[in-house]
């Protein structure tokens, strides 16, 4: 092919596929040119503007999505919020009932849609704020709180007055009252209750008529006072007690408000209403004990059922409200507990049972509760421990055998109550007389009830059902042992009630070998000595009174026959000291030998630093006491009823000396003890029977504070100790089968208080380790310094260490 062809069509392709452009001016004009520039600019900043449009639309919404985002969290963790304080409440509210359940308190109110929000007041329930100001100061109130609104003042007035709804208020009394009064004329209730609702709610405007009256009266008569009176500690008190009476009212007044009054509370109070009109102030009174304490039932297998008297005889000095609880049984039986809480091991309670026949009717177990399963539930129980011989017959109402050292196993075997199923707590945490185990170091009782503690509240959980129950609750009494870990629980226990009751009289009463039992090894007791010293540091500190009592005691009389192995035998010997001195306590008030632990207590201890007391006794045959023969006396002493000798304790005082002391230990150690003349500072006496107490006399009334002498006070009671056949025989006075005794006890602070507490501190100093040694020791000898004489120290040692 000829090259020049080729290139010659090859131009001629390019020039058809790229026609000349003829519209494109070979030469512009200036001002062309200048459109063109112009019409570019335009186009550039209309392009810039458009994307910066652009950007901010996308910011927008961007930030609008956030918003959103931002929004929807807000609400979900808002509903989250809600949900978490809705569950907390309900745990809470399920917690509240529980513990109401646990304590036997009624059931939590209905809760109310609270509206604290900023909704406006109701006009009909609006008040102004100055009139409520001046409404507020008349009830006592704070006029303002900080940061509070009108709407939470008025909210807090209404729950002042006790209305739910203020225009429903027709009455502007003491306790303002949504019930229309009735006139003075028409107040007078009749005894019996009408059943219809139209009678009841005329009987609860009457009621609350007659209240407001009364309150009313109150109120004028105590205006009235002179300054002079208002402004005395009895006035004061005259008017506290009117307060008080208005508040405790209130509950009252809603009750008949609302129209829910049970008859067992509306019938006493119709029956007080009615005898105060009548001007029958002591069935008032009658009716008013009925209502608070209940009536005293018919008693069941009470330990000191001789102390009971049933019609027709004539009534015992002993009022058993004091010691006794009244209660109604599930069949609707009338029963009558002990006043008592039991802390004991697991086993400790034998073949006592926690919900007995009294309060819950007898089931095998046969036939288990039906529930939510359908297959048949499995059930493995725990062998049970027998019941002893004697409780078989009382439960069968048979004549019970005589019980012996080898029968009595537990401290239930020779029981004869029912006690309240609150009354029994079992630790499960220890076994009883577990070797791997032991419940027997002081540091672990410490721990455990510093671990039950943070676990319960153990107070709030097992001693305030009782404690509400008491009407002018006198005190508090504690047995427990203090040689073992239950000193050391017993001292956490103590300082957990000193807390809560703080001016309540605590009386302690330690029992334990406290290493003076010469039958156990060495070591053994060092550690009891050790735990000992512990518990009386501790325990004297938050006590009232604490009163150690030796399972091995030093003097002994020959008519005593204990096996001092045998917690039966210790035991019956402590309840013969223990009760017998403390009997005046449980006296009716119209008894004039009545005398309270309070009474007692500012005799011997009337520094207030002096609390431990020695406990001593005698004990005779009563028909001995009885006759005025020396020749019966002097065969009774030869029998072994010791009658009371008597000790000079200076030129003209006298005071008893008795058979028995069960505060002094015999540690037969090299330590030497002081054998100076004891000092006695207070003594109180109770004696049972007809002891010749007029012959020494000795002493000053504790009232008299000039006078010289220890302070003596001497109660008598006219019942003896009944030896029921559950007691063991071992009191061999007279002929040898009495069916009672005559008992002379007494508690005492002395200088052999702190004779004894030296010698305890002594050999402690030695036994423990050096970081304890100065607290313990140091507290011991400042608690034996109480008890010295004069500036006469009374210490031995020449110890500094």
């Amino acid at each position: 092919m000829d090259f020049a062809k080729l290139m010659s069509s090859h131009i001629n392709k390019a020039k058809e596929t790229a026609p000349p452009d003829t519209s494109e001016k070979k030469y512009l004009k200036r001002s062309e040119l200048e459109a063109q520039r112009e019409a570019a600019y335009l186009a550039e900043q209309k392009a810039a503007e458009d994307a910066r449009r652009q950007k901010i639309e996308r910011k927008r919404k961007a930030e609008e999505e956030e918003t959103r985002r931002e929004e929807q969290r807000r609400e979900k963790r808002r509903r989250l919020a809600e949900e978490s304080k809705r569950i907390r409440e309900q745990e809470e509210e399920e917690e509240e009932r529980r513990r109401r359940k646990r304590l036997g308190l009624p059931e939590l109110p209905p809760k109310r849609e609270s509206d604290d929000s900023g909704t406006s007041v109701p006009e009909a329930e609006d008040i102004d704020d100055a009139e409520l100001v001046q409404k507020l100061r008349a009830l006592d109130e704070p006029a303002r709180v900080f940061g509070e609104t009108h709407r939470q003042r008025l909210k807090r007035y209404k729950k002042r007055v006790g209305a739910d709804n203020l225009a429903a208020i027709m009455t502007d009394g003491p306790i303002p009252t949504t019930l229309q009064l009735v006139p003075e004329k028409d107040m007078r209730v009749q005894l019996k209750v009408p059943k219809d609702p139209e009678g009841r709610q005329f009987l609860f405007r009457q009621l609350a008529s007659y209240f407001t009256m009364v309150l009313k009266a109150w109120e004028v008569a105590l205006a009235g006072r002179s300054e002079e009176v208002k402004t005395s500690y009895q006035g004061k008190q005259a008017y506290t007690a009117m307060v008080e009476a208005r508040e405790n009212m209130r509950p009252l007044f809603k009750k008949l408000e609302k129209g829910d009054l049970e008859d067992g509370i509306l019938e006493p109070v119709v029956e007080i209403v009615n005898a105060a009109q009548e001007r029958r102030y002591v069935d008032a009174s009658d009716g008013y004990l009925t209502l608070s304490i209940g009536k005293a039932a018919w008693p069941i297998g009470v330990t000191m059922e001789s102390y009971f008297t049933y019609p027709p005889e004539p009534e015992s000095p002993v009022n058993h409200d004091i010691l006794f609880r009244p209660g109604i049984a599930p069949d609707g039986t009338d029963t009558f507990t002990p006043r008592a809480l039991i802390y004991d091991l697991k086993g400790a309670f034998g073949g006592m049972k926690k919900v007995n026949a009294l309060y819950e009717p007898e089931d095998d177990g046969s036939q288990p509760s039906s529930g939510v399963w359908s297959s048949k539930p499995i059930i493995q129980r725990s062998q049970a421990i027998p019941q002893s011989e004697y409780q078989v017959h009382l439960d069968a109402g048979l004549d019970p055998p005589p019980l012996t050292t080898s029968s009595v196993r537990y401290w239930s075997d020779f029981s004869r109550v029912y006690f309240h199923p609150k009354s029994l707590v079992q630790l499960s945490e220890f076994d009883v007389n577990d070797s791997l185990m032991p419940y027997e170091k002081w540091d672990v009782g410490t721990d455990f009830f510093d671990k039950l503690e943070r676990e319960a509240d153990l107070v709030d959980r097992d001693l305030r059902p009782f404690v509400e129950e008491c009407d002018g609750l006198q005190g508090l009494q504690i047995f427990t042992g203090v040689d073992d870990a239950w000193g050391g629980w017993s001292s956490g226990w103590i300082e957990r009630l000193r807390d809560e009751y703080g001016k309540l009289s605590i009386w302690t009463w330690g029992l334990g070998d406290q290493g003076s039992n010469m039958t156990t090894t060495r070591e053994k007791r060092l550690e009891q000595t050790v735990n000992s010293a512990r518990s009386l540091h501790a325990l004297a500190e938050h006590s009232s009174v604490y009163t150690p009592v030796s399972n091995a005691p030093v003097k002994l009389p020959s008519y005593l026959s204990i096996d001092k192995s045998s917690p039966w035998h210790i035991g019956a010997l402590h309840a013969v000291a223990i009760e017998s001195m403390t009997i005046s306590s449980r006296l009716r008030s119209s008894d004039g030998s009545r005398g309270s632990l309070q009474d007692m207590e500012d005799t011997f201890n009337s520094t207030g630093k002096r609390r431990i007391a020695k406990l001593e006794l005698s004990i005779a045959d009563p028909d001995v006491l009885e006759e005025k023969s020396d020749v019966l006396i002097a065969q009774a002493e030869k029998a072994g009823s010791v009658a009371l000798r008597r000790e000079s304790e200076g030129e003209d005082e006298q005071l008893s000396k008795f058979d028995m002391d069960v505060f002094t230990k015999d540690y037969r150690t090299s330590v030497s003890s002081s054998k100076r003349k004891d000092h006695v500072f207070g003594r109180v006496e109770a004696s049972r029977g007809q002891w010749s107490l007029a012959e020494g006399s000795g002493g000053r009334d504790p009232r008299d504070r000039s006078g010289q002498g220890p302070a003596v006070q001497r109660f008598s009671a006219p019942l003896l100790f009944p030896l029921l056949d559950s007691f063991p025989s071992i009191f061999h006075v007279g002929s040898g089968h009495n069916k009672k005794l005559a008992v002379y006890s007494a508690l005492t602070t002395s200088t052999a208080v702190a004779d004894q507490i030296r010698l305890i501190e002594q050999i402690v100093r030695r036994t423990v380790s050096v970081d304890e040694r100065e607290v313990l020791c140091d507290g011991l000898q400042t608690i034996a310094e109480e008890y010295d004489e004069g500036w006469d120290s009374g210490s031995d040692s020449d110890e500094d260490d």
